[in-house]
């Protein structure tokens, strides 16, 4: 296939790589200057940022990208991040055995065509850029999300408590947990204490959880994105936070997207006396992304075990009061912004299925 035949996929999960850095593309904030086509001819995507290493974006939510094929062109779907009504369709365009992904925008009054460019601004940081002149660093692996070696999607169990490890997970988009692993909910609490619900082994999107791993690394605890499913999971104290971004202009700046951990009301997984416990952290400046958390109440205990001598205590799953997600959602759980109109489509809103036609 040349140049100017365009590539199709089907509507699924893909990490993006790029051939010749072996970057590959991560979700890590929602802010796109959206002023700089009109300025340059060129977007500055940092919310789009590049990671070396598969080790490091194994058990990253935003390295997990969904491809939506419109009457416009492909859709980027990924946490808290869409690239629908923000005139970035692309098209795939197949250069030997990778891909170059072209995006056509507004400069100057006329139509040009630009290509997504991993660019890097220094040694360790580097992000997304269109470029119409370069011609390094934008062809691209577009690898289907599956449970092959270095394509899959797994956990890391970062908390252990005897023999068991287990973590936290906030994901927008739905998973199916692998074998041997549980997901939990708080479904009480107090000053000293709180317990955990046992919900299956599938986490619905935007639901913050504990998870029971089946082991300590990523390939013992794979998981399987799935296309749809916004659910209720009944009373859950759990919180949760989608980005990590304290951009380096500071609060207050567009960019800058990270909520600050405070010790006197929030409480992270961890372990405490041979239990699983919600403990008050020690040198954490801002709360982890994709990861959940227990708001207490002023005063509560520097600890709070989960009740139970094993750590995990099942109850009945409860029905009043369920948690809905707020806002318009695509089938795969990305929020889509406020001030956009949704392209044609079966989305979620409110927690309620809508057709736009």
């Amino acid at each position: 296939m040349s140049i100017g035949t365009y590539a199709q996929f089907a509507d699924g999960y893909y990490r993006l790589q790029c051939k010749e850095t072996g970057r590959y593309l991560a979700v890590h904030n929602n802010y796109v200057n959206t002023e700089s086509a009109t300025r340059t001819g060129q977007i500055y995507i940092q919310s789009l940022e590049t990671i070396t290493g598969f080790e490091n974006i194994v058990n990253d939510p935003g390295s997990v990208i969904y491809l939506r094929n419109t009457s416009s062109g492909y859709v980027l779907d990924a946490q808290g991040f869409t690239t629908d009504g923000r005139d970035m369709y692309l098209e795939f365009v197949p250069v030997d055995d990778a891909y170059r992904l072209k995006v056509n925008i507004k400069y100057e009054g006329q139509i040009v065509t630009r290509y997504l460019r991993d660019y890097e601004e220094e040694p360790g940081k580097s992000y997304i850029i269109t470029d119409a002149n370069q011609s390094t660093n934008w062809n691209w692996y577009v690898i289907p999300v599956t449970d092959a070696d270095n394509q899959f999607m797994g956990l890391k169990g970062d908390v252990k408590v005897g023999n068991s490890y287990y973590t936290t997970i906030y994901a927008t988009f739905p998973i199916q947990l692998g074998s041997g692993m549980k997901a939990y909910a708080v479904n009480t609490l107090t000053e000293s204490n709180c317990t955990l619900e046992d919900i299956g082994n599938i986490v619905p999107a935007n639901i913050p959880v504990v998870i029971a791993c089946a082991g300590e690394g990523a390939s013992s605890n794979k998981v399987t994105p799935l296309a749809s499913g916004i659910a209720n999971v009944g009373d859950n104290y759990l919180s949760g936070v989608v980005f990590c971004y304290p951009s380096g202009r500071g609060p207050g700046s567009p960019a800058w997207n990270a909520k600050d951990y405070l010790p006197e009301t929030m409480r992270l997984l961890g372990e405490a006396d041979g239990k699983l416990a919600f403990i008050t952290a020690s040198d954490v400046k801002y709360l982890p992304a994709n990861r959940a958390y227990l708001n207490v109440s002023a005063g509560s205990a520097s600890s709070i075990p989960t009740d139970g001598s094993t750590g995990i205590f099942r109850v009945t799953t409860k029905t009043e009061n369920p948690q809905q997600a707020k806002g318009t959602y695509t089938l795969n759980g990305v929020r889509l912004p406020d001030n956009i109109t949704p392209q044609k489509g079966i989305y979620i809103q409110d927690g309620k299925k809508i057709v736009i036609k």
